[in-house]
């Protein structure tokens, strides 16, 4: 009797450290949503306070992989792929692939996964996505993470001129200009790693994972899609404005400083509608999260949930 009784209280221990060990790694899966076969990434405790990393262009949720081991302790976290990016699966024909349907897909992903409440971690693409979750469902947000997203033109130097080649793209959709962006991007992804001129700081893997996928047939022409859409985001920023200023969310803003794209300003124009944003300007580029300022990123995320209670 006594035999079992061990067995049984040592079997209930195994279940119960490999339901901890689960959560304190980060897991990988797939679910179908409005037709596409999408990955996300998934890491921490349901009971803790919920971040949704919406990650930028080219990339996917890996270059979340690493600030994700870093708060997994802390946070329940959650990192799709958008539809075509990363290990998700093109959409069907019939899917419109825009921001605004991109938004609603990760929605749909995260009421599929009974999630409500959730604060959004917003980077370049993250941003156009983050900010029509927000302004379609705020209701849902409890605070927002923004790095290097921009949704000022104070932030966005390249479209500021309205008669500038990125403005004229947007008004009358230049196939030239299309043409030249897919043969700038094939060609630099077909160099090999070991010839390119990398920080040792970049994570190699990340950059592999964004080669492989703009290097097979018909992405990078879908993708321009996404970009000729952007002008849509711009469009979109007074929308955006009038959110933050109506609901005041607590915002941080974590901006690698370097950014030549979307630049300083960019960061600081937070201020004019949410005065209380806390901004950090980071000594690293546009991939902060990624190259070299994870560490930093992390303690600035943990600092500010904890002066905010968000719980």
């Amino acid at each position: 009797m006594f035999k079992r009784i061990v067995i049984a209280f040592c079997f209930f221990i195994a279940i119960v450290s490999g339901s901890s060990a689960q959560t304190n790694i980060v897991s990988n899966h797939w679910a179908i949503v409005d037709g596409v076969r999408l990955f996300y990434r998934s890491a921490g405790d349901p009971k803790h306070p919920v971040i949704v990393l919406l990650h930028g262009f080219p990339s996917s949720s890996i270059m979340y992989r690493d600030l994700m081991q870093l708060l997994k302790n802390d946070f329940y976290l959650i990192a799709p792929d958008y539809p075509a990016h990363g290990y998700s699966h093109v959409p069907p024909a019939g899917y419109d692939f825009t921001f605004d349907n991109i938004s609603n897909t990760v929605y749909t992903l995260l009421n599929q996964l009974g999630i409500h409440k959730y604060s959004l971690y917003m980077q370049d693409y993250g941003a156009p996505v983050g900010f029509r979750m927000a302004v379609k469902h705020p209701e849902n947000i409890e605070a927002l993470i923004i790095q290097n997203g921009n949704a000022y033109m104070e932030g966005f130097p390249e479209a500021q001129d309205p008669n500038g080649e990125l403005q004229q793209y947007w008004k009358n959709k230049n196939r030239k200009y299309e043409t030249n962006w897919i043969n700038f991007y094939r060609n630099a992804n077909l160099i090999p790693f070991d010839q390119q001129k990398l920080d040792t700081a970049i994570n190699i893997d990340s950059r592999m994972l964004n080669a492989t996928v703009m290097l097979t047939p018909g992405r990078l022409e879908l993708f321009m899609r996404l970009w000729f859409d952007y002008g849509n985001n711009v469009k979109s920023y007074p929308v955006w404005h009038a959110f933050l200023k109506k609901y005041q969310p607590p915002v941080l803003i974590t901006w690698g400083k370097e950014d030549t794209f979307f630049t300083v300003p960019g960061a600081l124009a937070y201020l004019k509608d949410v005065p209380k944003a806390e901004v950090h300007l980071l000594n690293g580029g546009h991939w902060a999260a990624t190259n070299g300022n994870t560490q930093q990123i992390a303690e600035l995320i943990l600092s500010f949930f904890k002066r905010n209670t968000i719980q």
